[in-house]
């Protein structure tokens, strides 16, 4: 395994890092990184920015607003909140469930579990306690990675949570809570007094603090990398100069772990990718056609947004919004409806060849179709 550390606050950075990893790296084995940001909402990778987040408000208290790669809903972090990011080799036909399961929620929960918490696995990709979220989930799937991100609530501003993400009103009637607030908690909510530090970097210390958590978390996920039911991870490195860490570490037993920052060639190349793609306005609030037809469902697999222009009968462009969990970009999907008739017969043939489910997580082409017309 590998943790790759470097103090940044920002999110780009890290989603840049998470690009860097699977495209340049490459690596045989694990690669993990745990941060912290300053005030962000993390927008998904289809969501619209003015239908998630307060933007004036965002602005006015200087809360950064980033686009992930991968789907799922927004979410606000800040400096006591974690992220984990595990990137792993991938193939077509994996369990994708496993990998949430093993990497992320498997060991938040054994990490909680050694302060006493109960924690619980509920609905696509969240995490609670006593039914309230601490921690939520999303993947994607690049150059035969798969990447995955987990976001824990452990000392959260849960009002400034609460001011900043404008909630779909849909949504949590559906789920008959009162609001964003109502549904969430933070884990230091929920230790005992007297829990012990439980890690050797918050040992002395009177309560555990997050940067004590990170350790024990660290410390849990290397322990759990031998009892995972995950099947063991292809190697890509073939034909691919490995860095001298992944050389070492194919030859250490799989609890073992390499820890180390990012090399200056790496970060270099990383904050490039941050500068040009995860800071652009461009990707960060997108670029919306005018549309002459919209429509917005909810389906158990997610909420789903068809925007389309429609002249002559036949589509023109089409934008697809939504946080369904997706694994791979929408836009190959928007791309196959250019230049169809907006009739049920040409859009289902359309549709046929199409493998939605990498694109659309647990949203079925009936549920597309339902949208479109």
């Amino acid at each position: 395994m590998i943790l790759l550390d470097n103090p940044s606050r920002h999110a780009s950075f890290y989603f840049a890092a998470e690009e860097y990893i699977m495209r340049s790296l490459k690596p045989c084995e694990p690669a993990l990184m745990l941060w912290s940001t300053v005030p962000t909402v993390m927008l998904g990778a289809n969501q619209v920015a003015a239908a998630e987040c307060d933007l004036a408000y965002a602005k006015d208290a200087g809360i950064e607003i980033v686009r992930r790669p991968s789907g799922g809903g927004a979410i606000f972090t800040d400096t006591g909140t974690l992220q984990l990011t595990v990137v792993l080799p991938y193939e077509s036909g994996y369990d994708v469930g496993a990998f949430t399961r093993d990497w992320l929620a498997a060991p938040l929960a054994a990490a909680l579990n050694r302060y006493g918490i109960d924690a619980t696995p509920e609905g696509r990709n969240d995490v609670t306690i006593d039914g309230k979220k601490i921690s939520g989930m999303a993947q994607h799937v690049r150059n035969g990675y798969i990447c995955s991100h987990s976001s824990i609530l452990f000392d959260t501003d849960l009002e400034q949570l609460a001011r900043a993400l404008t909630a779909d009103r849909e949504k949590f009637e559906t789920k008959a809570v009162a609001s964003v607030r109502a549904r969430v908690t933070n884990i230091a909510e929920h230790i005992p007094p007297a829990a012990p530090p439980l890690s050797t970097l918050s040992s002395g210390e009177p309560a555990p603090t997050l940067a004590a958590f990170r350790e024990t978390l660290v410390e849990t996920l290397f322990t759990s990398r031998q009892q995972s039911a995950s099947p063991a991870p292809p190697c890509h490195c073939e034909g691919v100069q490995p860095p001298k860490q992944s050389t070492r570490l194919r030859q250490q037993t799989p609890c073992q772990s390499a820890r180390r920052p990012f090399t200056p060639t790496e970060l270099a190349a990383i904050t490039a990718t941050q500068s040009d793609r995860y800071e652009n306005d461009e990707w960060t609030y997108g670029h919306e056609p005018a549309f002459t037809y919209r429509n917005k469902k909810r389906f158990p697999g997610g909420t789903l947004e068809a925007l389309l222009d429609v002249k002559g009968g036949v589509i023109q462009t089409a934008k697809i919004h939504g946080d369904f969990l997706a694994l791979r970009p929408v836009t190959e999907l928007e791309t196959a409806l250019k230049n169809i008739p907006h009739r049920k017969d040409a859009l289902s043939e359309a549709l046929r060849p199409l493998d939605l489910k990498p694109i659309l997580g647990s949203l079925t082409a009936q549920d597309l179709l339902e949208t479109l017309l």
